[in-house]
């Protein structure tokens, strides 16, 4: 059973790396540099990695794009990290559709939010949704709550219902209410792993009981997400609050200005160019990039 296992992946934590889809001069995806990208965050000491997600800009890409980007991420980290694939989609058979491939190419878990349009769907539909979903595959299921985007708020409560489901071991609170955590374990216990979702509420979802945390990150500055991951899993929260402080004015730069476009605009000083964000996205200002570029050298990011 796949939620009782204490060794399913979700249900280990650890600071997973979203990463960002690198595009080349005429809007393609970079997969060369897609490769390098995958392989020197897993050497920053990333736990895991996560594609074609959300803030991956992974609702931009086209089916084939999508997939293509999916089995370079996973050939590159086989064997050494696991992979969590997002597979979020308006209807139950295209996330059918989406978790069928992402099993295929070798993903360890399937990341599923609850995606809205028009019509509102009820509590009901949802637990279906993520029923049918679960049954359907042999991987684990992580349930990512972004009301922000998907205009659907899975509240504690309603996550406290979907613990019938077997296939779901962890949730992935991006509300950017931190209490989540707290009332989740306080309504479930154990019976989910949980995870932070937004950088900038990292320090006080680990002391509500996080063991986990997705957030995308360069190797400019990989190393010192890594670490303040490990402090805050290590419950060091008095050295952990000293180092989420010195990388605060960067969390908060990602919460106005975009985590993609911060990314993406970072690694033009570095050897890992991601390239420009896809329409409809805007890249940062020159006086936001210039923001970033003195947040990132009070950092140390650059070496002389």
């Amino acid at each position: 059973m796949k939620s009782e296992s204490n060794q399913t992946v979700g249900r280990k934590g650890g600071m997973y790396c979203y990463i960002m889809t690198p595009f080349n001069s005429q809007g393609d995806i970079d997969h060369a540099v897609l490769e390098r990208y995958v392989d020197a965050v897993i050497n920053n000491g990333a736990d895991g990695v996560t594609c074609v997600a959300s803030t991956t800009e992974g609702v931009y890409l086209t089916e084939s794009e999508r997939f293509s980007a999916v089995e370079t991420v996973c050939n590159v980290a086989h064997k050494r990290v696991p992979v969590n694939v997002g597979v979020g989609a308006l209807s139950t058979r295209q996330v059918l559709y989406f978790a069928e491939h992402a099993q295929k190419s070798g993903a360890a878990t399937l990341m599923l939010e609850m995606q809205t349009y028009i019509m509102r769907v009820s509590r009901a539909a949802t637990h279906r949704h993520y029923a049918e979903v679960a049954g359907a595959v042999d991987i684990p299921i992580k349930l990512y709550n972004i009301p922000s985007t998907t205009r659907y708020d899975c509240t504690p409560d309603e996550i406290a219902d979907m613990a019938d489901i077997e296939g779901i071991d962890s949730v992935k609170d991006a509300s950017g209410d931190a209490t989540r955590v707290r009332d989740v374990r306080a309504l479930c216990g154990d019976r989910f792993s949980l995870y932070c979702g937004l950088h900038n509420v990292a320090l006080d979802s680990y002391r509500y009981g996080a063991i986990g945390w997705e957030g995308s990150f360069h190797p400019l500055f990989g190393r010192q997400i890594v670490e303040l991951h490990q402090t805050l899993r290590a419950r060091d929260f008095s050295k952990g609050a000293e180092q989420f402080a010195t990388l605060e004015p960067l969390f908060q730069f990602f919460k106005y200005y975009g985590v993609p476009q911060s990314i993406k605009a970072m690694s033009a000083w570095s050897d890992i160019q991601l390239g420009t964000t896809r329409r409809p996205l805007s890249e940062l200002s020159p006086p936001q990039t210039c923001r970033l570029k003195e947040i990132l050298t009070t950092l140390g990011c650059f070496k002389h």
